[in-house]
């Protein structure tokens, strides 16, 4: 590849990596173009891109930013995938993946600046789709203000309760 090649494609995914959330990079000795093909393309519909990039390309991309912390990691053949959104989402993906074609293997990630091996991969795969995490967190949020209103709410009930009762009575009094 020509050095000009090099410099843009280096240029290229810096300017990826300024707006992504989270990088993962596979191995994928042994995997066919067809394989290849259909992770990238299952990938691409989700929003995230699925590439082998030699890792000088991306030592050169890295240098300067917060993903500079995946030097030391960038050892052998990496196919990078790089997520936009919600890490979760690709985290999953990429796990699933990699059960259905056994030669894809999930190596090491980052994100915020810090790198994950593939056991805090697989953990981050199973966490709930960042919907649900909101809804969970909201409900958390809302349930002391919910419990405060019933405790107000059951004082003001007591008393309507105590007050028909003293009504009932006045009427059998009469």
């Amino acid at each position: 590849m020509k050095r000009e090649r090099k410099i843009e494609l280096a240029e290229r995914l810096k300017e990826q990596l300024k707006e992504a959330k989270m990088v993962i990079a596979s191995e994928y000795v042994g995997l066919t173009v067809a394989e290849m093909e259909s992770i990238r393309n299952t990938l691409k519909e989700q929003g995230f891109t699925f590439n082998v990039i030699k890792n000088n390309i991306v030592k050169k991309a890295i240098v300067g930013t917060e993903w500079e912390v995946l030097t030391e990691q960038l050892k052998g053949p990496n196919a990078f995938a790089v997520c936009f959104d919600d890490p979760a989402a690709l985290a999953k993906e990429l796990v699933d993946k990699s059960k259905e074609f056994k030669k894809l293997k999930v190596k090491f990630g980052c994100m915020d600046g810090r790198v994950f091996d593939a056991k805090d991969i697989v953990a981050l795969s199973k966490l709930p789709p960042r919907e649900v995490l909101l809804a969970q967190l909201l409900g958390t949020m809302k349930a002391p203000v919910s419990g405060f209103v019933n405790v107000l709410a059951a004082n003001i009930r007591q008393l309507l309760y105590v007050l028909k009762a003293i009504e009932e009575k006045k009427k059998e009094g009469n």
